[in-house]
């Protein structure tokens, strides 16, 4: 059934249709089937298919489970950015400030918890140089807006994610990253909005994209500026 399932899906690889399959049992043996073709292709060729095929199943939040579950990535084309602002308004003044600072930035949740309460040291002229490295994962540079900056004038712990889960919000708080890079990869630069969320890591990528973040500053702040008044109106 494998070899079956690889000559009849392996077209769904690294496309939209596989990561919208529903999670049933299908859909795991469609994985594995596309897993194993990889897999194979690597020893023949001494190609990176398998690689790059599960990194790229982690990016996109594609389990490996057939437990029904709504990942990020199907939950961006379905909610819209007016729902996200509506339930940051209903929060209470100080997760309002995270909540929108996570929104804003677009870091990772512990890395949106580390920069904010470090915020007066991380902070110059509007950016803020973190450049920390987890293996995998990268944190590079990213704005702070100046209509949040002084706002930023408290710490907090890891205790918010337990107020700030999916039932007080109606999505995981991560969701705020996948909105992030969709309003920046559409209204600044798609190529600066990989950079600033870690995508992007060497240091002669560092030495470019920090003099186009002050280039493309006042384009950035434009595209948040509403975002930003839309939900903390009077503060």
């Amino acid at each position: 059934m494998m070899l079956d399932y690889s000559l009849k899906y392996n077209d769904l690889a690294f496309t939209d249709d596989l990561i919208s399959l529903e999670s049933t049992r299908k859909k795991l043996d469609v994985l594995k089937a596309i897993a194993n073709l990889t897999r194979y292709m690597d020893i023949r060729y001494d190609s990176y298919f398998h690689d790059e095929f599960t990194h790229w199943l982690k990016r996109k939040e594609i389990k490996w489970t057939t437990k029904s579950t709504v990942n990020n990535y199907s939950l961006s084309n379905r909610i819209k950015l007016e729902d996200v602002l509506d339930s940051i308004k209903k929060l209470p003044y100080k997760h309002k400030i995270f909540s929108l600072f996570v929104l804003v930035s677009g870091l990772r949740t512990e890395e949106a918890l580390r920069a904010f309460n470090n915020h007066t040291v991380l902070c110059n002229d509007g950016i803020m140089e973190l450049f920390w490295d987890r293996g995998t994962k990268k944190s590079n540079a990213v704005y702070c807006h100046p209509l949040l900056h002084n706002k930023i004038d408290f710490k907090t712990s890891k205790a918010v994610y337990t107020f700030l889960n999916k039932r007080i919000l109606g999505y995981e708080i991560r969701f705020l990253r996948k909105l992030n890079f969709t309003i920046n990869s559409g209204k600044v630069d798609p190529l600066l909005a990989e950079f600033m969320q870690g995508r992007r890591g060497n240091i002669s990528q560092k030495h470019y994209f920090l003099p186009s973040m002050y280039e493309h500053k006042n384009k950035w702040l434009e595209a948040w500026n509403l975002i930003i008044r839309d939900v903390g109106g009077d503060w």
